[in-house]
């Protein structure tokens, strides 16, 4: 019974090594095809109160890479969490990065709250994390 167990975690990490070298990455080259809306759908990670429509918008074409990022419906419970008021909220951050993973990266000043991007097929995955709550989307270029 423990080889079984041995065998199928050997080839899980096989599999996500794979998985993890066949991620796409972004590079300087890529970022003034970033540059303009991604429009998508966040959610609030652990609160089951729902989605909300949500546009990234990458302003420059250059790291540091600055982003305005809009939140259109923030329900009262999740507001209270980040210390902001419900309803649609706007987010402006300067200091957009390309980290050694590939995705790229902005940051609060003191560190403790992040947003990040990973790119995908006509697509970009976004995560974030801030005051305890983590949540994600996946965005679609605005044409």
């Amino acid at each position: 019974m423990k080889k079984v167990i041995c065998l199928i975690a050997v080839a899980l990490m096989v599999g996500s090594v794979a998985f993890a070298a066949g991620k796409m990455k972004f590079t300087a080259k890529d970022l003034p095809g970033l540059q303009g809306t991604w429009e998508g759908i966040v959610s609030f990670g652990e609160f089951d109160v729902g989605t909300s429509p949500m546009k990234l918008e990458i302003l420059n074409d250059a790291a540091p890479l600055k982003a305005k990022l809009t939140i259109t419906n923030i329900p009262q419970g999740v507001a209270s969490r980040f210390g902001v008021m419900s309803g649609q909220n706007v987010f402006e951050n300067d200091n957009g990065a390309i980290t050694s993973q590939g995705t790229i990266m902005w940051a609060s000043p003191q560190g403790k709250d992040f947003c990040e991007i990973a790119k995908g097929d006509n697509k970009i995955h976004f995560w974030y994390f801030s005051k305890g709550i983590k949540g994600d989307a996946t965005l679609k270029k605005k044409k």
